[in-house]
């Protein structure tokens, strides 16, 4: 997580959405909870070897109490993204060609904007906090760049980038258009559905394979920071 804090524009290090602030530090990533003052923290491990997550809290006499989560060791980590290699292909697997003709015939929209995921589109919608070096966003600004287009052919002309696709009022997918070496726009799409059939597998996977090889608890007295 070396530099972590230098990826967010405006020069912010974290950021505000509803009642969570994140924020990104050198060697960890902290998540606060507004309303309560419980805090969470992923720790790289980077002197220890060891990566973990725990929760800082007050205490009903207002003492600070910890609780590890979570931890595992770096060679550990190793061996569960080899077992878990074989996701990214599952992935690509739900991408599908798109084509306009299909889009017109079905009476699909496009809203181009919807969903900024490049660093430029970010920094468009977002703004530091005053006084604070967080981020939050900027509905407005957000709202002023979603662009609904009066012809679906007009997709070409946008940036390469997603979009998201709806049937009446209910949105089925997301879209990419991506230009090829040779300068041609091309569409593809992924259903929501089957994202979220694989999303829900993938999640079970990863949690399994994690599970397999963390530290159990009765281990953490042999380790001194972690809290059982």
């Amino acid at each position: 997580m070396d530099g972590a804090e230098q990826v967010l524009p405006h020069g912010a290090k974290g950021l505000e959405v509803d009642d969570l602030v994140v924020e990104f530090l050198a060697d960890k990533v902290i998540v606060l909870v507004k309303s309560s003052g419980d805090h969470y923290t992923l720790h790289s491990g980077k002197n220890s070897g060891v990566l973990d997550v725990h929760r800082t809290w007050k205490d009903e006499s207002g003492q600070e109490r910890h609780k590890t989560l979570f931890a595992i060791r770096h060679d550990s980590i190793a061996v569960v993204l080899s077992e878990l290699s074989g996701l990214t292909v599952d992935f690509v697997k739900l991408i599908r060609p798109l084509r306009l003709g299909w889009l017109g015939h079905h009476k699909i929209g496009i809203v181009w904007g919807l969903d900024p995921i490049c660093d430029e589109d970010i920094a468009a919608v977002t703004r530091k906090r005053q006084g604070r070096k967080r981020l939050i966003v900027d509905e407005e600004e957000w709202a002023s760049r979603i662009i609904v287009p009066e012809y679906l052919e007009d997709v070409l002309d946008f940036p390469d980038g997603p979009f998201a696709m709806f049937a009446r009022d209910e949105r089925i997918g997301v879209g990419f258009k991506v230009t090829d070496q040779a300068g041609s726009a091309r569409l593809f799409w992924i259903k929501l559905r089957d994202l979220s059939r694989l999303s829900g597998a993938m999640g079970s996977r990863v949690l399994q394979a994690f599970q397999r090889h963390a530290i159990p608890p009765e281990r953490y007295p042999d380790i001194g920071f972690l809290k059982p």
